[in-house]
């Protein structure tokens, strides 16, 4: 018996575990994470990764070679496509889980003192961290063909398709969100 999963499935199983990561850590440390996230796709985006693989297979040979070695520095062969796409991976993974932990000693948990509003505000910073996240890997695995992997890479076509469901979410979670706090605002009592 085998499971086959499809794109679209694979991309909704996965958007609902940083939904539920973002519930877990709450909307403080989610949204550190989220601007790490931003940040390493809009800088990868913008040719970061072939930058850094410039800075790590040309540039600090020949450095090397200046300090270290005799004579004057020969030039290595520009990084092939592989090789750009290893650092970029590889920054890629690096921002983001900076960004995690960033969060996590930013806000660092006492006890298990979130309260519901925050975990419920959680999953949205969590979903969009998730969407973009999915969407940049999925198209950097559909544009290079160097790596292949076993599971499909959702379309363009996929992955805007859910944008309008995600919104509804949004707005569900604040909604649930506004209710679980000002439940706890109401429920407790007055002190004189």
């Amino acid at each position: 018996m085998e499971l086959l999963l499809s794109s679209q499935q694979c991309f909704f199983i996965a958007i609902v575990g940083f939904g539920l990561i973002g519930f877990i850590r709450g909307w403080r440390r989610e949204v550190i994470s989220l601007a790490f996230a931003l940040t390493a796709v809009l800088f990868l985006l913008l040719n970061g990764g072939s930058a850094l693989a410039q800075i790590v297979f040309i540039k600090l040979p020949v450095a090397f070679q200046y300090f270290f070695g005799s004579g004057s520095p020969q030039k290595p062969p520009s990084p092939s496509a592989q090789q750009t796409l290893i650092v970029t991976l590889v920054a890629f993974v690096l921002i983001v889980v900076i960004g995690y932990m960033v969060g996590n000693r930013a806000f660092p948990a006492k006890g298990n003192a979130l309260s519901p509003a925050d975990r419920l505000l959680g999953i949205l910073p969590g979903l969009v961290t998730g969407y973009f996240l999915i969407t940049y890997i999925s198209n950097t695995f559909a544009r290079n063909p160097v790596i292949s992997v076993g599971v499909g890479t959702p379309s363009q076509d996929v992955l805007t398709n859910y944008v309008p469901l995600l919104f509804v979410v949004a707005i569900v979670v604040v909604i649930a969100g506004l209710i679980a706090s000002r439940a706890k605002k109401g429920g407790a009592p007055a002190k004189k």
